[in-house]
């Protein structure tokens, strides 16, 4: 089955060479750059067929199981490995990729397969920093998505894996569409939650990566419940009472969870993450700390299934233990 999901993966990186275009002025120029459909991944033309069959009201399971069988073996293998990786507890793995999709739904299955489609946008190298921080904060973020949700007791966490993988699609986007401009984007070494990175990118491009990602997952025909938490994971609170809150929430927590390594050298931004998981998902320390040791090997495994080269992952127990203790030893007298 691995061979034939690199078989997949290697004959789906192939893709038209186009020049990087100017830096438009506008913002609606920006982005019909971007999405232009000779600039977008080329997602295998099955990933395509079950998105948009899977999005038709009169679709039956059956019918998108029949879609998948009939492509790529090499698509069907990892869609069917990448659903039972993703399904928690005892249950039996599924052999079939028609009784997965009766299963786990077709919305999910629309979301895996395009899913599945992000390893081949960004060239993997075990040798590039930037490629394998993006590969981490996708994959690692996907998996901490799914098993907060499914700690806090959310009804659909392989819903939530999913979005959370593709939650970046738009930096990658406008990335490969303005290589130099993306680049030449101010570094943030005093922001470490990442609270200012849309501003900074709305500066240079008139529009944001969230923004992009979401605008590109609409035109590929996912609903309002993956694309809205997408466009506001970096502010989640714009969507409060609405359907979408908590997966938008969900989002920005397990994508700062996924780089708390980073965090530790930052005691006020790694302080206040804490104190989120504390209040927000029922997670102090030291079980956070516990939580997140549990989810370092099913990161890995992921990555494997999909894969997709993430770099080694991070010692979270050792690490927040030790920036704990530090956060207290620098606390004010009296602190309990």
């Amino acid at each position: 089955m691995a061979a034939h999901i690199t078989g997949w993966i290697t004959r789906s990186a192939t893709t038209r060479s186009v020049p990087t275009p100017r830096l438009p002025a506008s913002r609606e120029a920006i982005l019909e750059a971007v999405l232009h459909p000779s600039r977008l991944p080329a997602i295998p033309a099955v990933a395509v067929k079950v998105a948009g069959a899977a999005g038709r009201p009169d679709t039956l399971p059956g019918d998108v199981g029949a879609i998948i069988a009939a492509g790529d073996p090499g698509f069907s293998a990892a869609l069917l490995q990448a659903v039972n990786t993703a399904r928690e507890g005892p249950s039996r793995a599924l052999g079939s990729v028609e009784r997965a999709v009766m299963v786990v739904g077709l919305n999910r299955v629309r979301t895996l397969a395009l899913s599945l489609s992000l390893p081949t946008m960004r060239p993997q190298s075990r040798f590039d920093p930037a490629a394998l921080a993006h590969s981490f904060s996708s994959v690692g973020g996907a998996i901490v998505a799914r098993e907060v949700a499914a700690h806090i007791g959310r009804p659909s966490p392989e819903d939530d894996l999913n979005a959370a993988l593709l939650r970046d699609l738009g930096a990658l986007l406008i990335q490969q569409t303005f290589p130099k401009a993306w680049a030449a984007l101010p570094p943030h070494p005093e922001d470490p939650l990442g609270e200012e990175v849309c501003a900074r990118e709305r500066d240079m491009f008139g529009i944001d990566h969230a923004e992009v990602g979401a605008e590109a997952l609409h035109r590929w025909g996912l609903p309002d419940e993956v694309v809205e938490p997408i466009r506001h994971h970096h502010n989640p609170e714009r969507l409060a009472d609405t359907p979408h809150a908590g997966r938008a929430e969900l989002l920005w927590f397990a994508g700062l969870l996924a780089r708390i390594d980073t965090l530790t050298e930052h005691p006020e931004a790694l302080d206040r993450v804490l104190d989120v998981a504390a209040r927000r998902f029922a997670l102090p320390m030291p079980r956070l700390a516990e939580f997140l040791d549990k989810v370092r090997p099913k990161i890995d495994a992921f990555a494997a299934t999909i894969d997709r080269e993430i770099g080694r992952s991070p010692d979270y127990y050792s690490l927040l233990s030790a920036a704990t203790d530090e956060l207290w030893r620098l606390a004010p007298a009296g602190r309990t």
